[in-house]
Parts: C-alpha cells; sequence; structure tokens
C-alpha cells in the first residue's frame, strides 16, 4: 500500500524539498504517495511529545501506480521537542512512520 512517505519543508508540483534536521520553526509537510485498489482514507497523525497533537483523514483514490497526498502542520517557537508522524490505514494500522525534532 504504501509506496513513499517524506518530511518536507515545501512542496512544489508534487516534488518534496526535505527538511533540515532538526527541524527549524516554519511550515512542515508529510508526503505521502499511496498505492490501492479502491477508494480509502489514510491518516497523519502528529504527535509531539508522545501526545497527539493533529490528526488529518486523507482521501485516497484507487490508483495501483500510487496516489499522492501530504498533511501539513506549522512549527513554532512553542513547537520545540521530539516529534513524530505516523500514517495509518483507516483501521488503524501502521504503515510508516517518521521521527524528528524541532529545535
Amino acid at each position: 500500500m504504501l509506496v513513499d512517505a517524506r518530511l518536507c519543508a515545501t512542496i512544489d508540483d508534487w516534488l518534496c524539498d526535505p527538511t533540515d534536521r532538526p527541524v527549524p520553526p516554519g511550515q512542515l509537510f508529510f508526503y505521502t504517495k499511496v498505492a490501492s485498489p479502491i477508494d480509502t482514507t489514510v491518516q497523519h497523525r502528529w504527535y509531539r511529545d508522545n501526545r497527539l497533537n493533529q490528526s488529518v483523514a486523507l482521501r485516497v483514490e484507487a490508483n495501483p501506480n500510487g496516489y499522492r497526498t501530504y498533511s501539513r502542520s506549522m512549527m513554532n517557537s512553542d513547537s520545540v521537542g521530539n516529534w513524530r508522524v505516523e500514517l495509518r490505514t483507516e483501521d488503524g494500522l501502521l504503515l510508516h512512520e517518521r521521527r524528528f525534532s524541532v529545535r
């Protein structure tokens, strides 16, 4: 199901500009490409220090080569800490996890 997943500083015409590590303040994008034989929904769950900060449901159209989507979160001076963003199926199965820190 998962084809690709990346943390991006920007997305332009579906091209991901990877973010610096640690992540500086500003918008942060979680780009995913998911292949599915049927229309479905995936979730991007953004956690800060193991507390759910944001959950985004994203509709994925059937596409055997992969359907691209993303969610975004704003990182600012109050966002300092350890983060992770998860890609989960509609029924909660973890497909991918990306850990990062905000300075």
